[in-house]
């Protein structure tokens, strides 16, 4: 995924973080549940339009877009929503992705976007 903002007509916000010692497994499990239709099915009724989680060197960096609406809310709402942010992701940094520098490399763990 680009680091610049997003295709005409939406936003892309960027969330970084780590995984608190000792919660290695947990993450691991949660990872493979974002994968699934479950999350994805979460990922739509939040009315995003793509998802993506890399790793690097312990670092997490989630990059997420919705539709352009001039209306903040629907990422405010994804970000508040429960149970897509373990307590165990420890957040360092984040925003709009044309305001952050993003990991240069990393492996990407998860990765969604809407069907056309």
């Amino acid at each position: 995924m680009s680091p610049e903002a997003g295709e005409a007509g939406e936003d892309t916000r960027v969330w970084i973080g780590h995984v608190s010692g000792g919660h290695e497994q947990e993450h691991q499990q949660f990872i493979e549940w974002l994968g699934g239709p479950e999350a994805q099915s979460i990922f739509r009724r939040r009315r995003l339009t793509e998802y993506e989680l890399t790793e690097d060197n312990g670092t997490v960096t989630v990059v997420f877009k919705a539709p352009h609406t001039g209306d903040p809310r629907i990422m405010i709402d994804f970000l508040r929503y429960p149970g897509l942010w373990p307590d165990y992701w420890e957040f360092v940094r984040g925003g709009r992705a044309e305001d952050e520098s993003l990991p240069a490399s990393g492996t990407v763990r998860v990765h969604w976007r809407r069907a056309d």
